[in-house]
C-alpha cells in the first residue's frame, strides 16, 4: 500500500497568494483615461487605447481564471483534509 502524503501547508499558502494575485489585478482598475491624457499624438493615443482594451480584456479573463484555480486548491485542500479526519477516525475506533 502506498502512502499519499498532502501538504497542506503548501495547499493553504497556494490558495492565500492566488487570492492576492487576484486582489492584486482587480484593484489596478481602469487607468485607461490616466494613460490616454498624458499622450499628445493621436497614433500614439489609438494604440494606448487599443493596447488598454486589449489588456482589460485578458485581465478579465485572468481573473476569473484565478478565482477558478483558487477555489480549485481551495476544494482539494479540503477535501483531502476530510478524508484525513475520516481516516483519523477511523483508525481510532479500531484501537
Amino acid at each position: 500500500m502506498s502512502d499519499l502524503i498532502v501538504d497542506f501547508t503548501l495547499l493553504s499558502t497556494s490558495a492565500k497568494q492566488l487570492n492576492a494575485i487576484e486582489k492584486e489585478f482587480k484593484e489596478l482598475g481602469e487607468w485607461k483615461d490616466d494613460v490616454t491624457s498624458v499622450v499628445g499624438a493621436s497614433e500614439l493615443k489609438k494604440a494606448m487605447t487599443d493596447f488598454i482594451d486589449n489588456w482589460d480584456d485578458n485581465r478579465k479573463k485572468l481573473l476569473e481564471d484565478l478565482d477558478s484555480v483558487g477555489k480549485m486548491v481551495e476544494g482539494t485542500r479540503d477535501a483531502f483534509k476530510s478524508v484525513d479526519d475520516e481516516l483519523a477516525k477511523a483508525g481510532k475506533k479500531k484501537k
